[in-house]
């Protein structure tokens, strides 16, 4: 019996495999030769991919830009991949492999066709004038997509509503929703408290991920007790609402907070930190930032915000706040640094996280939503 052929379309190379790595050994599990299609393919993350058992082909894309003649030269290439794979199953994230994709897809007669929208983004939630205009652009193309597709994806009810509502007349059903990307539970592992007060971000640096907000709470909480460090990790963005360099450096000095510049492996200062703190605003998805602190022991500080504040309970395993509002995100984290019995409090996240962040039980529960059984059901 031939193996069906599986393609994941994604819009960035970076933390590929942190994000969908279970949901491709899953797909190699299942039986499935699996092809990853992704722009800025490196031989690392090919060996990568390939130790997995998935091989990668590269495309060209500009995830960010809005030139028309680029967009139609990646739908171009798209098509000639897929005819030459010939997928029984297409699953793509990231709004361009989503809007061009799905439907080269669907074109090509590829029977399950499933876009996996990790965060509508400003696209449907903008905030600023840009973030409107490319909205506007976008929605024609989100509706074909959507009419083009067997299965819809999305990481949280706030965002399923949404295309239930503004898109009812094209969609093939109601929307799947899943818990996010999850985390390999083996990889980030439970880890007692440091006794010194450390507060960690972790974010890519724009402004909707509430770094000023974030920056200033550092200020007023290390006024008046200048032991709590206050830590920010990442890596700039080019694109609109991106935070300058210059401006971010001198915040952080002026309020004593560390940038520890982007990490590739995060888990050390997850381990260092005492309390993870994510102020978004951004039309998120189900942060992974979340899921790896609570799975490392680490209470959340996080704000009343489309996919942030389904991820922990109030009260339990941190404090939701108000967005843009860093009066509240200030007293919020002095709060959690003040919790008593941190090696419990630690015992309870990483439970949470057991019991609703497993990336391969995950990736199982969306693949057997699609239908994607590979050798273990008919395809095609």
């Amino acid at each position: 019996m031939k193996s069906p052929n599986a393609v994941l379309l994604a819009h960035f190379a970076g933390y590929l495999l942190q994000f969908r790595g279970s949901l491709i050994s899953e797909l190699v599990a299942r039986g499935y030769q699996t092809t990853v299609i992704v722009p800025g393919l490196t031989p690392k993350l090919a060996d990568a991919l390939a130790e997995r058992g998935a091989s990668a082909r590269n495309i060209t894309l500009d995830r960010t830009g809005l030139n028309p003649f680029a967009d139609a030269a990646y739908r171009k290439a798209l098509r000639a991949h897929l005819l030459d794979i010939h997928p029984d199953v297409t699953i793509a994230y990231g709004i361009k492999p989503i809007v061009h994709g799905i439907p080269v897809a669907a074109n090509i007669d590829c029977p399950i066709r499933a876009p996996l929208f990790a965060g509508l983004g400003g696209l449907v939630r903008p905030t600023g004038l840009r973030q409107r205009v490319m909205g506007t652009l976008a929605r024609p193309m989100i509706r074909r997509s959507l009419r083009a597709s067997t299965h819809v994806a999305t990481q949280n009810m706030d965002d399923a509503h949404y295309l239930s509502e503004r898109f009812s007349k094209d969609l093939p059903s109601a929307p799947i929703v899943t818990e996010g990307s999850g985390v390999d539970l083996s990889h980030f592992e439970l880890t007692p408290p440091e006794a010194q007060p450390m507060v960690l971000l972790t974010a890519r640096l724009v402004v909707e991920k509430g770094i000023w907000e974030f920056i200033e709470a550092a200020k007023q909480i290390r006024s008046r007790n200048p032991a709590v460090r206050f830590v920010i990790a990442g890596f700039f963005e080019s694109r609109a609402g991106a935070a300058s360099k210059d401006e971010f450096l001198a915040r952080c000095a002026d309020a004593g907070v560390e940038y520890a510049g982007h990490v590739d492996d995060v888990r050390p200062l997850l381990r260092e930190c005492t309390l993870f703190v994510l102020p978004t605003y951004y039309g998120e998805g189900r942060p992974r930032s979340i899921q790896e602190a609570l799975a490392t022991g680490r209470p959340i500080v996080t704000t009343d915000n489309v996919g942030c504040h389904d991820s922990i309970i109030e009260g339990v395993h941190g404090r939701i706040v108000p967005p843009r509002d860093a009066r509240s995100l200030t007293a919020a984290i002095e709060d959690v640094l003040q919790w008593p019995y941190p090696e419990r409090i630690a015992a309870v996240c990483r439970k949470y996280a057991e019991d609703r962040y497993c990336a391969t039980r995950i990736a199982r529960g969306f693949l057997d939503a699609i239908g994607a059984g590979g050798t273990r059901s008919e395809i095609g």
